[in-house]
């Protein structure tokens, strides 16, 4: 009788968690209490250091978040924070150590790997990979100046568990991986050992997972190309979690004008871009947008707002995300 009654409830809990995000203007709960915590998501800033448009894209999006919430306890920088050079990665900090902002983890994107396309005078040639570099290399650099002794690690908030991914290799290795994420099978076996270290600590609780590379066929402008090589054993692992809520970039596209939250088995959801916003041509927009998130966590639910920073605006409805709560 205990083991069913045990049964029944976990069975509860699956299907609160798997219910379909609702946005706030649906909520018949006003949201009147501050949250737990919160924590912002910026994804694909490309920083190059003699681009002086990304840069003040990224200062302009730092300034806005830091006075919409100036207790963050997070900036994540989910993957294209450069264009593959040191001189992109010290433009990145230099201009970080001048502006406000809540403490930083990153993620590796494609372009953090395009160092191997430049040559000896600095220039790019897309047309030819420099034999001198290698994708070992570029996680080196991203490790090194980043300060991690890998590329994806495991940070906990407030008793929350964020986990962040990072392909590991890039054309170099192997041309058949492109842009895509490549998930080495050491890296997904923590992947797994992590998740299930949560769900045996607090099953209840959500768990905030962050790559570059959207999982194929899930948001808008994720059926153009693979995304992750590894993506059927990443797919089978968050969709053993439910309570997962996986963050991307890569796509660029606007999350305003398409589809880019999406529950699953786990939530997806997109930052589209800091850069570039792009539309649902898969075409980079005529006006000046520059878009990311922010998510307030509160005990029995998560809320992730989308931010236009350009004109310093809200992308309405925010999404709201509910969890049980013991």
């Amino acid at each position: 009788m205990a083991s069913q009654t045990a049964a029944t409830q976990a069975e509860a809990q699956t299907t609160a968690t798997q219910t379909e995000p609702q946005t706030a203007a649906t909520q018949t709960e006003q949201q009147t209490a501050a949250p737990l915590f919160s924590f912002s998501v910026m994804s694909d800033v490309h920083i190059i250091s003699s681009d002086s448009s990304s840069q003040l894209l990224l200062r302009q999006a730092l300034a806005d978040h830091h006075e919409l919430r100036p207790d963050s306890k997070l900036l994540v920088l989910n993957g294209d924070l450069t264009n593959g050079s040191e001189s992109d990665y010290r433009s990145l900090l230099a201009l970080l150590s001048r502006q406000p902002h809540a403490p930083v983890q990153a993620t590796m994107g494609n372009h953090d790997y395009y160092g191997v396309w430049r040559k000896p005078d600095g220039k790019m040639d897309y047309a030819k990979m420099n034999p001198s570099w290698k994708s070992r290399d570029a996680v080196a650099l991203f490790d090194r100046m980043m300060g991690y002794d890998k590329p994806y690690h495991e940070l906990v908030v407030e008793g929350y568990r964020f986990l962040f991914l990072s392909g590991e290799a890039y054309r170099d290795v192997d041309a058949s991986i492109g842009e895509d994420a490549y998930l080495s099978p050491a890296q997904l076996s923590w992947l797994r050992e992590r998740l299930t270290a949560a769900s045996s600590a607090d099953a209840s609780k959500p768990v905030f997972v962050f790559l570059h590379q959207p999982l194929p066929s899930t948001l808008d402008g994720t059926d153009l190309e693979l995304g992750v090589v590894q993506h059927k054993e990443l797919r089978a692992l968050l969709d053993a979690h439910p309570n997962v809520i996986l963050f991307s970039g890569h796509t660029h596209w606007n999350v305003e004008t398409t589809s880019q939250v999406k529950q699953l088995k786990f939530l997806a959801a997109s930052s589209a871009s800091i850069r570039e916003v792009w539309s649902a041509k898969n075409e980079p927009e005529t006006q000046s947008l520059s878009q990311s998130l922010i998510v307030d966590v509160f005990p029995e639910r998560v809320v992730i707002l989308r931010r236009e920073h350009t004109e310093k605006r809200w992308i309405e409805p925010s999404i709201a995300k509910g969890y049980d709560v013991k």
